[in-house]
């Protein structure tokens, strides 16, 4: 080994000793492995290198196994392809310090020197991610095929979600095996592989619950109290039938029109404790009192004592002869009086 190879397989001891690298998900971590960083060859620089100083980048990224003494330059040189680290993991980043970098220069004699010790470089690895949307409908499908149950639900692994970030030579899919599930306890545990197909890279044990879920309608904005609901006022959101409170609607048909009882939140769960009808006829308006019996219909003009909406029950009195009558809301202008009531007309 010459001199200058000495000097960087120091550098590379002092820099990388304590390093580990490790896929997430991994059974365990590799120590850095040695890399032949030089062959017993005396490197050097072109005239053209030699020509002007090297400028060196700040921040790096790879797509290889290991880091190249070409990466860390913006410009050519005839040793770039020259290995000089192990390439940190999908996801993690290396740091190269003024130290490391000046034993590099001097070794390889390139024309270069840190401006101050504060300066670095560092390395980061192209990745693609399996997020935990992916993971979660991979293991949701499998347990759709082992259970035959189509009912949507969601999944909640013991631990948190799970995501894999792997090297852009790895297939970006997950696959899911020896599961298992039991109905009653409506849990589960399966083994998770990366890629889906083909030889293995990543694997890792899971385990979590599952939750049956419904759509319920919901406000897609908060509304105060008094206000009427419109179909354009509501939105339909995913919910766990576990956190179910009791009341709650499920059913937009029975929002729809309805009045807002008390200030409500957007997305909260409604219940039925939290609308009223809307009023059809309002207090005090003067609508038309029926009675139809057989063949005969009687009309005279009443004033409504309360609120109420179509089919409610509603007071009203009769304004010629000021007797109170009870009758139903037909629509908003008239209120149909039952036939026990047709001697109180007048």
């Amino acid at each position: 080994m010459t001199y200058r190879q000495g000097l960087l397989s120091n550098a590379m001891g002092l820099a990388f000793t304590a390093a580990a690298l490790s896929f997430p998900g991994a059974a365990g971590a590799d120590t850095l492995a040695s890399i032949p960083y030089a062959e017993e060859t005396t490197w050097e620089m072109t005239a053209e290198e030699m020509a002007e100083g090297l400028r060196l980048r700040s921040n790096i990224m790879v797509d290889d196994e290991v880091v190249r003494l070409g990466d860390l330059f913006m410009e050519s040189l005839s040793v770039g392809d020259t290995p000089i680290a192990q390439a940190p993991a999908p996801g993690q980043t290396l740091s190269f310090d003024a130290r490391f970098l000046s034993q590099l220069a001097r070794a390889y004699h390139l024309d270069w020197r840190p401006d101050s010790k504060f300066e670095k470089v560092l390395v980061g690895r192209i990745s693609h991610k399996v997020d935990a949307a992916m993971v979660l409908d991979s293991l949701a499908l499998a347990i759709r095929d082992r259970s035959g149950n189509e009912a949507r639900m969601e999944l909640v692994l013991d631990g948190g979600d799970v995501e894999f970030i792997l090297p852009t030579s790895v297939q970006g899919s997950v696959g899911v095996r020896n599961l298992q599930f039991d109905a009653n306890s409506q849990r589960f545990a399966a083994t998770l592989i990366v890629p889906a197909d083909g030889p293995t890279a990543l694997q890792r044990k899971v385990s979590g619950s599952i939750y049956e879920t419904i759509d319920i309608p919901v406000l897609n904005h908060a509304m105060g109290a008094g206000s009427t609901v419109q179909e354009a006022d509501l939105q339909w959101i995913s919910i766990r039938t576990d956190r179910l409170i009791g009341n709650v609607i499920t059913d937009a048909r029975q929002l729809i029109g309805m009045t807002t009882k008390r200030p409500l939140r957007t997305s909260q769960m409604l219940r039925g404790s939290d609308l009223v009808m809307t009023p059809a006829i309002r207090k005090n308006s003067l609508v038309t009192l029926a009675l139809q019996s057989g063949q005969m219909n009687l009309t005279v003009t009443g004033k409504a004592l309360e609120d109420a909406a179509v089919g409610q029950s509603i007071r009203v009195v009769n304004v010629n002869s000021k007797k109170e009558l009870t009758g139903i809301v037909r629509d908003p202008s008239t209120i149909v009086v039952p036939v026990a009531g047709q001697l109180t007309l007048n």
